[in-house]
């Protein structure tokens, strides 16, 4: 067992490493000064394989961390706000009983799961499918007990609770899990039928924990059945139940038939790369139906952009006439979604009552940007149907400043409509539920939705031209381009965590915006022709 786990380890070592060397490499400056040779040196390999295996521990803290500050601490400090009658400590406790006791049970088992890395070790590696899943069902739950212990035994003496509780808790949820894969393997067992693969039971268990697990603390419902969690018999049975759950799991014979069932080769969920390429290419490829029957007949010329424009500029033009399904179809999609969510949060501040006004919103507005706002299937657009092809001329790369310039003036005037329609709704349903704020703020909210309009532009655009993250395959394979994504989405999440006033949420955004702007035209005007290439 310690042999697999040791071979285990080096492959997922090795591979992370290559794979940092590879980008690493391709970084402007810093890339010239890393050797090609790293790739085959396994002494620092060996060497700093500790160290990755201490950076996954520490992610998988922060990852729980992450989970529970936003599913179940910041809910129950949100509501706690306005019903101060319920306590924290209980409406914690009650929102993490149905996510982690239902849904997380239900879609989410390690055994049956089917992954690329199990594939590889199992059926080219040879490791036995036995020892595989032992050494992997040991690492996954040890980590997983004490990144949960840590991080509940903080939650807890926050909202009131102690150490111990928060270990309890952490014992419990994992007993509770390990007794859920047994479960899955049983039913595997018995009925040949794959849990997780239905998606009917998956997303049931999705909604029906999302609203046990906010929908009665919101109704006014008592928490304190969340308490269930603390209470000493049940505590016991279920870390027993767990106990017993984890020796069973060390002695069952019929591995090999549930790994292989996982790990069929044509399984589309196994073959993810290809599933998801194939997804992507499908997403943003352009259809027969997408050209009107006088584009695809007409040769004179008639159907094309006006004769004003030419180069990169005619080029630009014919790329939105010619794919106006990629554009329109998302951008309508997120206003519709923008429209709806804006409605529905006025709405809720009429409920809430009490002099709240549109400024309760405003923490919210940056991560409602972030993630609602076009960007990144647009780059992928452009890359398969125009950019990819394009890529292997000198030339083109060459005048990367000039079609950068173009998309990022199209792309914010599509951000831009998705902001003015959100404040425009805001204003309108605040006018009429009587939540609107003072002049002064309600500028300053405008000046925020433009602003992150054009920020989450700049982003987008500015990411794709530095650090083309796509190749051929349509996958996003660059770790620095997940990386700065996440900064930004961090930022924004840290406004909706520390909530200042609008006024000033809105000069940093501001601030954000001419920054990234400047820096961007100055990157993509140095280093343009070199990062904007082919994968």
């Amino acid at each position: 067992m310690l042999k697999a786990y040791r071979l285990l380890l080096d492959v997922s070592v090795s591979s992370f490493l290559n794979r940092t060397v590879y980008y690493l490499r391709r970084l402007p400056l810093v890339g010239r000064a890393i050797p090609e040779s790293l790739y085959g040196s396994l002494e620092w390999k060996r060497a700093i394989a500790w160290l990755v295996l201490i950076a996954q521990l520490l992610w998988a803290v922060l990852n729980k961390g992450i989970y529970l500050g936003l599913m179940a601490f910041m809910p129950a400090m949100a509501i706690n706000e306005r019903n101060p009658e319920l306590h924290s400590l209980e409406l914690f406790l009650a929102i993490l009983l149905p996510l982690s006791f239902l849904t997380a049970s239900i879609w989410n088992a390690r055994v049956l799961e089917p992954k690329r890395d199990k594939y590889v070790a199992v059926k080219l590696l040879r490791i036995s499918a036995t020892a595989y899943m032992k050494v992997t069902l040991t690492m996954r739950y040890t980590q997983f007990f004490l990144s949960f212990a840590i991080m509940l035994s903080f939650f807890m003496a926050v909202l009131g609770g102690t150490v111990i509780e928060g270990v309890l808790v952490a014992a419990v949820i994992t007993g509770w899990r390990l007794l859920a894969e047994l479960t899955h393997l049983v039913v595997f067992e018995h009925t040949g039928k794959i849990i997780i693969r239905s998606t009917l039971l998956v997303w049931s268990s999705i909604f029906a924990g999302g609203a046990l697990a906010y929908g009665l603390p919101l109704l006014g419902v008592s928490p304190a059945y969340g308490r269930i969690l603390l209470f000493l018999p049940i505590v016991l049975l279920v870390i027993a139940s767990g106990i017993t759950a984890g020796l069973l799991l060390a002695r069952y014979k019929r591995y090999p038939e549930a790994v292989e069932s996982a790990t069929k080769r044509d399984d589309p969920l196994l073959n993810l790369g290809q599933y998801m390429a194939d997804s992507r290419k499908a997403e943003v490829a352009m259809k027969t139906d997408d050209l009107t029957e006088e584009e695809t007949f007409r040769t004179d010329g008639a159907a094309l952009p006006r004769a004003d424009s030419d180069g990169y500029d005619y080029l630009n033009r014919l790329f939105f006439r010619r794919h106006r399904r990629l554009v329109r179809k998302p951008l309508w999609n997120r206003l519709a979604i923008s429209v709806s969510v804006s409605a529905i949060a006025v709405l809720a501040l009429a409920l809430i009552g009490e002099g709240a006004t549109l400024t309760e919103l405003a923490r919210f507005v940056p991560y409602f940007a972030f993630s609602v706002f076009v960007g990144e299937k647009l780059c992928r657009a452009l890359f398969y149907n125009c950019d990819m092809p394009l890529m292997r001329y000198g030339f083109y790369r060459q005048a990367v400043r000039k079609h950068y310039v173009l998309r990022l003036a199209r792309l914010s005037g599509m951000n831009l409509l998705l902001s003015v329609a959100v404040g425009a709704v805001l204003t309108i349903a605040a006018t009429f539920t009587g939540s609107l704020p003072n002049t002064s703020e309600l500028i300053a909210l405008w000046i925020l939705l433009l602003a992150m309009a054009l920020l989450i532009s700049v982003h987008h655009m500015t990411l794709y031209y530095l650090l083309q993250p796509y190749t051929t395959e349509m996958n996003a394979r660059n770790p620095l381009f997940l990386i700065v994504n996440m900064m930004l989405s961090a930022v924004c999440a840290v406004a909706f965590v520390i909530s200042p006033p609008i006024a000033t949420l809105a000069i940093i955004a501001l601030t954000l915006l001419l920054l990234y702007l400047v820096i961007a035209l100055l990157l993509v005007s140095r280093f343009g022709a070199v990062t904007f290439r082919i994968k």
